[in-house]
């Protein structure tokens, strides 16, 4: 019988942004904390082996629209949307140790050099725009929370975004499903590998580092794929310098213009040695 805990979610140093619900509305953050449901420690839930019926929020797409036009910047300005950010660029020499060990950098993949750069780019480009941030939330694995630091100050880390598992698949189908404030956009930074199981289509690498899926939530655990976003059409649109980086093992099979954004300074430092979720 799995065990019921507390889902890990812990502030970083602070809000993503200002702006508060309306009055009974419920947002994704508020689903999040209405998901507590975590593995114990050193019991992570497991996926399920045996094939079964798509799950309720399973988003049909056989073929994701991608890049960033005027009019997509458009609706994001006016809010409503959630922006699932696989993590930037890493270093595909490092490898992960034991699964949960959130705190220990050195058993973790980290973010390159090129990676931090493609984070900060990205939050510069989303700056420049003008797009409203809710809230950012991050996988506690550190090159999630890295990227959310580099691009955006400030997050919040959650295990619902790393942890698999039918419970957490199901928590990952509300949250995706459940409007952010009023005239805002929620930020969700992990891995491509929780994706995958509910969206339909979605194949291994097809989010590569850095890349983004822009869902709308449609309520009652319904919500739609809109575009696939690059770093690149980040830049491109919002008229920032690009970023630079040689494709990373496996991961991207064509290199991306560099930037010369200075990044900020991410809340940790540290080397790694870190392959589980990608």
């Amino acid at each position: 019988m799995p065990a019921l805990v507390l889902l890990i979610l812990a502030p970083s140093r602070g809000r993503a942004a200002e702006g508060s619900p309306q009055q009974g509305e419920a947002t994704c953050f508020e689903a999040v904390l209405a998901s507590n449901t975590a593995p114990a420690k050193g019991a992570p839930a497991k996926e399920a082996t045996t094939k079964s019926a798509p799950a309720k929020g399973t988003a049909a797409a056989p073929s994701i629209p991608t890049g960033l036009d005027s009019s997509l910047v458009s609706d994001l300005k006016n809010g409503g949307y959630i922006i699932f950010l696989r993590h930037a660029l890493t270093n595909w020499n490092e490898r992960d140790g034991a699964e949960g060990d959130f705190t220990d950098r050195a058993q973790q993949r980290n973010l390159s050099e090129a990676g931090q750069r493609e984070a900060s780019t990205i939050g510069q480009s989303i700056k420049v725009l003008e797009i409203p941030i809710e809230k950012v939330l991050a996988s506690p694995m550190w090159r999630c929370r890295d990227t959310a630091q580099f691009a955006f100050g400030d997050y919040d880390t959650t295990g619902l975004l790393f942890w698999k598992g039918p419970t957490f698949r199901e928590a990952r189908i509300k949250l995706l499903s459940t409007p952010p404030a009023a005239g805002k956009n929620l930020v969700l930074v992990g891995h491509q590998d929780q994706l995958i199981p509910i969206v339909t289509g979605l194949k291994r690498d097809q989010l590569q580092e850095g890349d983004a899926l822009v869902f709308q939530p449609l309520g009652g655990g319904k919500y739609k794929v809109v575009r696939q976003v690059t770093p690149f059409d980040w830049a491109s649109v919002a008229g920032v310098e690009p970023p630079m980086a040689e494709p990373a093992p496996t991961s991207r099979a064509t290199p991306r213009p560099i930037s010369g954004v200075t990044p900020a300074v991410p809340d940790s430092a540290g080397g790694s040695k870190a392959t589980g979720v990608r």
